[in-house]
């Protein structure tokens, strides 16, 4: 079994911002983790991690997609920098 492939360091500052506006939205919309999660279809552990910056295993497409509708805003809001 193959272990997941980590992210190349040109795009470390992507990771970052993801991960700095995940936590801005979900606190624009005063959620918790664990609602957010939920909502997505995620584990809150895996959130945590995602907004952490942990990214050993980084978030598909098809999670960030679930995330940004869960948070009622458009995918590339989380591309973005604010």
């Amino acid at each position: 079994m193959s272990q997941p492939k980590l992210p190349k360091e040109v795009n470390s500052k992507t990771y970052q911002t993801i991960s700095l506006n995940l936590r801005y939205f979900r606190h624009r919309m005063r959620m918790t983790q664990e609602e957010l999660a939920s909502i997505a279809g995620i584990s809150s552990k895996y959130l945590s991690l995602i907004e952490s910056q942990a990214f050993n295993n980084p978030p598909t497409l098809e999670v960030l997609f679930d995330l940004s509708r869960a948070l009622e805003i458009e995918p590339y809001r989380l591309f973005k920098e604010l």
